[in-house]
């Protein structure tokens, strides 16, 4: 397979990763999803990088982190955890209970709503997110220090864009990537 080095940034001429050249091709689609897929796999590094000295993983990591986005008393209902965080709701009982038995969440009948179950961090739940939000922002910030601000702001342009594209297929597929149309 044919390798290239492409110049990462004019900021870091320097710098030198060697990819297959097809990933280059910005005219072939397929190449722009290899390389979001490459991004994803770094996102994922630098993500198991950010827990990797905490008791929780990732994934747990971002159900403390979308409850202390909230505003104070930092509490959302299960559904709603699930519907923010793109996952089943299976998925997040397993990790509130890991969260739950860590000390962080409490869960409690909503006061509107019985059959609803709310989760709040507790004041330990956040304290431990802001600890792990700092991580996270430090790692983020070496990231983004490679960019300059109008790469950030086209790169969050066109993210943007892509998000909604996503969302939009993710609806069309009745909440699930890759559904298939109903046959007639």
């Amino acid at each position: 397979m044919e390798m290239a080095t492409p110049q990462i940034t004019a900021n870091e001429p320097d710098i030198e990763l060697p990819v297959p050249a097809y990933l280059l091709d910005h005219d072939d689609p397929a190449a722009l999803f290899s390389r979001l897929q490459r991004v994803v796999i770094h996102l994922e590094l630098l993500q198991s990088e950010a827990v990797q000295e905490l008791p929780i993983s990732f994934r747990d990591f971002v159900i403390l982190a979308t409850l202390r986005k909230e505003p104070p008393p930092h509490a959302l209902a299960v559904s709603q955890i699930a519907r923010y965080t793109l996952r089943p709701m299976g998925s997040i009982s397993q990790g509130l209970d890991r969260v739950e038995r860590a000390g962080y969440v409490s869960r409690s009948a909503s006061p509107d709503d019985r059959r609803k179950v709310i989760v709040a961090l507790t004041p330990d739940g956040i304290r431990f997110a802001d600890r792990a939000l700092e991580t996270y922002d430090a790692i983020r910030q070496r990231v983004f220090r490679h960019l300059d601000s109008d790469d950030l702001d086209r790169i969050d342009t066109a993210v943007t864009d892509l998000l909604a594209a996503l969302d939009a297929d993710h609806l069309d597929a009745g909440g699930r990537h890759g559904a298939k149309e109903p046959s007639a």
